[in-house]
Formats: C-alpha cells, sequence, structure tokens
C-alpha cells in the first residue's frame, strides 16, 4: 500500500482505494498490525472483495502538509538541544532534553521533550530563528537503511526514548549534521520546501515535560503577517499620551484581551514581547493616574478643611469627594474629619469617574457619642445610602464603608444619606428632651 500507516507521531494518510470507476472505498485511517496495513473508511461506491486488485490514491495535498511538518519536528529536535545547551553554557551531553513524544498533522507539528521549566522568551525567540536558518539554508534531506547496531553507532544520531524499532532501520539526516534520526515517517527533499516555521505555543504537559507547537507553510506566513500587524497597533499604542487618553489603561487592557484571542495564531516569542510591552503602557497610565489622583486629594482635603470649619455647629455632613475609588485617600479624608470636627457625623460620596453612572464609594465617620445609642450606626449608616444604587458595605458603629458598582443617581445617594442621618439625630434629640 502506498497509505502511511500513523507512526512515530506522524497522522495516517487519507484518500481512495478504487476499482475502477465502479468501486471507490475512502480511507480514514491507516493503523499497522502484526505486520499489515488495516485501511479503515466507508464503502462509498460499489463493493470490494478478497483478492480484487485495486488502485491506492493518497491525498497528496494532505501530506504534502503533514510531511514539513515532520521534517521540522526534526529540525525542532536539534534546536532545543542547540539553544538550552547554549544558554545553560553546557555541551550537549550535559543537559538532558529527550523526546517524550510527537505529532504531526496537516495543521501543525506537537513536540513533547524532557525539560525542567518554561522556556524563556528570548529562548523561544532563538529556537525559532534557528529552525527559520535551517528552511532559509535550503538544506537537502536524505535518507538510507542501515542495520540497527551500525545505525546506532552514527554520531549524533537521536532515537526516541522507549521506542522500539526494526533491524534494519531507516535513518533520516537533515544537511551534514543539523539532524540525524531514526524515522520511518514523509519528508521533504530539501529544508526550505517547509516555506517558513512560526513556533505558537510553549507549554507543561507533565512534570519536567515541556510540549511546543508550531506550524510551517502557509499558516506560519500568516502567523508572521498577523505579528507584524499586531505589533503594529502595540507600537502606535505606545504613542498615546496618558494625559490627553483618560482610558488608556483601559484601552491597553482591551489590546492585552485581543492578543490573548490570537494567542494560537501568533508567535509565541512575539506574544512575550508584545505582553511586556502592553504592561508597560498599563504601568504608564496607572503611574500617570497615580500621580493625578496625590494631587487631586490634596486639594480635596483642603477644600473638606474649609467646609468643615465653615460649619462647626453642623452635626451631620454629606459631602461629594472627587478622590475616584480610592480607600487609602477614604481615610485621610476621614482622619482630617476626625482632627477638625471630632463631634461631627460625616459622610463621604465619591465616584470612579465623574458622571459615569459607574463605580461609587461611600465611607463614613461617627462620633462615639452618637454611635453609643442604636439610632446612628456608621455600618447602618452606609447599608442604607447605598441601598438605592443596590450597593453594599459594613463596618463598625464608628467607622464604615461601602461601595456599589454602578450609580446613575449620586444625588439621590446624598439624599438618602443626608435624610437618615437627620432623622437619626431629630430621634435622639426627642430621647434626651
Amino acid at each position: 500500500s502506498s497509505f502511511y500507516a500513523e507512526a512515530g507521531g506522524q497522522e495516517a494518510d487519507a484518500g481512495v482505494i478504487a476499482m475502477g470507476e465502479d468501486t471507490i472505498f475512502v480511507v480514514q485511517d491507516v493503523q499497522s498490525y502484526g505486520g499489515y496495513l488495516l485501511h479503515t473508511g466507508i464503502v462509498e461506491k460499489g463493493s470490494l472483495s478478497v483478492s480484487d486488485s485495486v488502485t491506492c490514491q493518497i491525498d497528496v495535498k494532505r501530506r504534502s502538509n503533514i510531511t514539513p511538518n515532520h521534517s521540522m519536528t526534526h529540525v525542532l529536535n536539534s534546536a532545543l538541544r542547540q539553544v538550552l545547551a547554549s544558554i545553560a553554557g553546557n555541551d550537549d551531553a550535559s543537559i538532558s532534553i529527550d523526546q517524550r513524544g510527537s505529532l504531526c498533522n496537516e495543521e501543525k507539528l506537537r513536540f513533547d521533550f524532557s525539560y525542567k521549566k518554561a522556556l524563556t522568551g528570548k529562548q523561544l525567540e532563538q529556537i525559532q530563528d534557528y529552525c527559520q536558518t535551517v528552511i532559509a539554508d535550503d538544506l537537502e534531506i536524505t535518507s538510507n537503511v542501515l542495520p540497527l547496531d551500525e545505525a546506532k553507532a552514527l554520531p549524533g544520531v537521536r532515537a526516541v526514548f522507549g521506542e522500539v524499532y526494526p533491524d534494519p532501520v531507516r535513518v533520516v539526516r537533515i544537511g551534514e549534521d543539523t539532524s540525524i534520526e531514526f524515522c520511518g515517517g514523509t519528508h521533504m527533499a530539501r529544508t526550505s520546501e517547509a516555506v517558513d516555521f512560526c513556533l505558537v505555543d510553549e507549554t507543561a504537559v507533565a512534570k519536567g515535560i515541556r510540549r511546543i507547537t508550531a506550524v510551517t507553510g502557509n499558516l506560519a506566513q500568516q502567523a508572521q503577517r498577523l505579528g507584524r500587524e499586531q505589533t503594529q497597533i502595540v507600537t502606535e499604542a505606545e504613542t498615546w499620551d496618558p494625559s490627553t487618553t483618560p482610558d488608556l489603561d483601559k484601552r491597553a487592557g482591551v489590546l492585552r484581551k485581543e492578543l490573548e484571542d490570537l494567542s494560537s495564531q501568533l508567535s509565541a516569542p512575539l506574544q512575550t514581547e508584545l505582553r511586556a510591552r502592553i504592561d508597560a503602557i498599563q504601568k504608564k497610565a496607572v503611574e500617570y493616574k497615580k500621580k493625578q489622583l496625590a494631587g487631586r486629594v490634596d486639594r480635596v482635603l483642603n477644600q473638606i478643611e474649609q467646609v468643615l470649619l465653615d460649619n462647626k455647629d453642623e452635626k451631620v455632613l454629606v459631602l461629594p469627594v472627587d478622590i475616584g475609588a480610592d480607600s487609602k485617600a477614604s481615610q485621610k479624608v476621614l482622619n482630617l474629619v476626625q482632627k477638625v470636627a471630632p463631634h461631627t457625623a460625616f459622610m463621604g460620596i465619591s465616584e470612579e469617574e465623574e458622571g459615569s453612572g459607574g463605580k461609587v464609594l461611600a465611607f463614613c465617620l461617627v462620633p462615639e457619642e452618637l454611635a453609643s445609642g442604636e439610632l446612628l450606626k456608621a455600618d447602618a449608616w452606609i447599608r442604607t445610602a447605598l441601598e438605592s444604587c443596590g450597593g453594599r458595605g459594613g463596618g463598625r458603629p464608628t467607622n464604615a464603608q461601602g461601595q456599589a458598582k454602578e450609580c446613575d443617581n449620586v444625588a439621590q445617594l446624598i439624599a438618602d444619606a443626608q435624610e437618615f442621618a437627620t432623622v437619626a439625630l431629630k430621634k435622639i434629640g426627642a430621647e434626651t428632651n
């Protein structure tokens, strides 16, 4: 049979077994059992009988997509040993990198190998560059069948751990010394037939076992084009000024999400680089916001201090406070209230983004003399104030805080808080009288 049976990580051929035009058997899988090739599929037309003379027609296009992936698996094996040994400062004999499995189909190649830790972005880039260089060098790929003992004695020959090889065995060589492996699979005649190589994923599959996934040919070229497009997008984003782009951190977050959605279609080393660059954009945005907030908090504290001094006789103050959703800044406000107006029940209401209808923060302080009864407790005050916008909060009788994810009517929230405290104080006054 001209059909390749699944072996060595390479998927079986597909195609048709025909007897003239009257009988067509569509082959979906081919496996080797007891020295025979078992072709599994569907008889679409006619019938087959023992001793019929048939014609085997493999799906040439499918095999032509699988073959480069198998050959480049050999190159990848070599690249891993070359790059990881070089970075470790060791020779091939002193670093344990052995094949632990592989898969080669028409869409991708997958290679499992022994290694104790995740590969860095630099290592992935060097491995990808190595494979691309081998393709560009247009190296010849040859095969020879040798006695097993003679084949094992070849310098630099590689074999899969735990695999049982026939005697004699087929030896596949790429270039002079790029790769020498025992292999019965289908291979290219020259490395340039792979066209391009793109490493799209590196992950752990078990303790001490890593897995690399890559693509060749048109899929690799598509990945490279998409990578250039994403690089251009990130490069443009790096020019955004946080002072004129108030939602820079969110926009960078969107870029990060888009990058993750495309992860299976992009070069893994490029993904590592772009993630780092997007993280830097988000960091720039956060640092700018922190700097702006620090100045804003100072202004707010000065404003609140003046309001407190102008309303010394007020028992209750509920104020809008422009500190975003910064809980640390809210504590600074409460510390100021406790210092300047220790006998005033105070609540601050702050929107994360003013007028957005989004997140809102509420925090309050109740003097001990007012909280000692059951009528005005800080935790109950917070819960009542946030109730209108579905928020939640809690704390102690003298100190509490809470928030709501959305609030499109901050004025109503302030009014509810003011009314609750005013009613409570009237009851306290009535009980005192």
